[in-house]
């Protein structure tokens, strides 16, 4: 029998890739990395169908990218069939075709200014006069006008939407995405596409740094109150000193995700690391002066690494490496979305690490949401005391200035949540488990096994005692375990060593 040929077996060997020697080096269980696909039974995009992504594309189907518009070519070319994209290098999606990066100079729409926008909308202006107790949220003008336009332009360049069967992997130590925003499932109105929504995909082994809002948006009516501990608050304006723009309240509202899973079924997301890269929000501060220079009031650029929203499910996001961020993990976006999120939102989060981080790590409402051996380190130096009130937390946080970001929750339990958390660890410098769990509009909380500060903690109690009572009943046990679970005593070496991208 004739022998095989060196080139013909390594096709085999790849699924009949279109090179080999572009593919990535790593193996498990004798596929490449490219070919493999979700193990049975690991978190809840395990379930039913399971997620494949592009494991089974043809050869004319597997694309080796470096550019946004190579990827985006790709995406167009293969359509919803089995795709293979292999990440070379750093594509920025912040650029043109012609590789040249696009920066706020290119977006933005004449009269758009940034100085002129915070004159126009400062609180000092604009909360003078309230409409039905509250600033009007819905800023009119020119710059706001301009504002929404230049948004617009940007979204257009920097939002990708992620077709179905889709396994974006990448090669080596130091494939990135950046300045951008993949979305699985779509965009625009869920009433209109969800029916055509992204299914079927696997992220793997990437870096994704700064998904940067040139435009964000200042919210006045955002946590705004009457609160009379503020020196000057109150609902009707007097004099520059007393009124309504001497209320606490506000806060700048940015655009884009590193990856939002908007509506997206059936997802795996593994081995990613995410962060805000060389432009940490720390270099945009608050902008207004007291009452309106708490730190949550710094020009936020950035907006979630991971969100899954507007009936996305089956979602597992496994050993990834979340740093240097703030709101991180958003599991359902809105209160008012039962009518779409109840019964989905099922996501799993095992064995990644959270480094450095603000909130959301996830903040879940409606969802079935499984964290397990993770570990969360973190510093709670200027978050808030549940024994202060409004004004005392404000005067603290500014007077216990931390250049990193705050940690102030990790697991957060909003409305019809149902979290069932094991074994993870959280280490917090000047915090403990009051920052660990909170109450966020929810009834239930399960969790066993987990360590705070070196101590077996009951996570439950420890919430219950500074917020809204919740039981442990949360009506679901999770049975979808990728590998045996850790004992807390060794999550946290564990998952330094393995989560994040280039550690395949």
């Amino acid at each position: 029998m004739k022998k095989p040929s060196k080139i013909w077996l390594c096709l085999f060997a790849a699924g009949v890739l279109s090179a080999c020697a572009t593919g990535p080096a790593t193996q498990v269980g004798g596929l490449p990395l490219e070919r493999q696909a979700l193990a049975a039974n690991d978190g809840w995009a395990s379930f039913g169908e399971g997620v494949s992504g592009g494991a089974a594309a043809t050869a004319e189907n597997v694309f080796t990218v470096s550019s946004r518009k190579e990827l985006v070519d790709a995406f167009h070319k293969a359509g919803d069939a089995p795709k293979i994209i292999l990440v070379k290098g750093s594509i920025n999606l912040s650029t043109d075709d012609t590789g040249h990066e696009l920066t706020e100079k290119d977006y933005a729409v004449a009269p758009y200014n940034s100085d002129e926008y915070m004159k126009a909308y400062a609180p000092a202006v604009w909360n003078v006069k309230l409409e039905k107790g509250r600033p009007v949220r819905d800023l009119t003008g020119p710059q706001e006008e301009a504002r929404e336009a230049s948004v617009k332009r940007q979204r257009a360049q920097v939002q990708i939407v992620v077709p179905s069967n889709t396994s974006i992997i990448g090669l080596g130590k130091d494939a990135k995405i950046i300045r951008g925003n993949l979305v699985i499932g779509f965009m625009g109105d869920v009433t209109k596409n969800a029916a055509t929504a992204t299914q079927n995909v696997i992220i793997r082994n990437i870096s994704f740094e700064d998904a940067f809002d040139y435009f964000p948006g200042w919210d006045p009516g955002d946590s705004w109150k009457v609160d009379k501990n503020y020196p000057g608050c109150q609902e009707a304006y007097a004099d520059v000193n007393v009124g309504p723009q001497k209320c606490p309240g506000g806060r700048w509202n940015s655009e884009y995700d590193s990856i939002s899973v908007n509506g997206g079924k059936r997802v795996w997301i593994d081995h990613c690391t995410f962060s805000d890269g060389d432009r940490p929000d720390k270099k945009f501060p608050p902008v207004f002066p007291f009452p309106h220079n708490e730190i949550t009031q710094k020009v936020q650029h950035h907006d979630g690494a991971i969100d899954i929203t507007n009936g996305a499910d089956l979602v597992t996001v496994s050993f990834s490496h979340f740093k240097d961020h703030d709101k991180t993990n958003l599991v359902g976006g809105s209160d008012s979305k039962g009518p779409i999120d109840s019964g989905k939102l099922r996501v799993t989060f095992h064995h990644n690490y959270y480094e450095n981080i603000g909130q959301r790590m996830p903040r879940v409402r409606f969802g079935q949401v499984h964290v397990y051996n993770s570990y969360f380190v973190g510093d709670a130096t200027a978050a808030d005391d549940p024994k202060l009130n409004t004004y005392q937390n404000h005067l603290r946080a500014i007077e216990r200035k931390t250049a990193s970001n705050v940690f102030r929750q990790a697991l957060g339990a909003g409305k019809d949540s149902a979290i069932y958390s094991e074994n993870n660890v959280f280490d917090i410098a000047n915090g403990g488990a009051d920052v660990v769990t909170v109450n966020m509009g929810g009834k239930v909380f399960f969790d066993q096994g987990s360590v705070v500060n070196g101590a077996p903690t009951d996570l439950l109690r420890a919430a219950n005692a500074v917020g809204k009572p919740m039981t442990p009943d949360v009506g679901w046990k999770p049975t979808l375990y990728g590998t045996k679970i850790l004992p807390a005593s060794e999550v946290k070496g564990y998952v330094k060593s393995n989560a994040g991208a280039g550690k395949l």
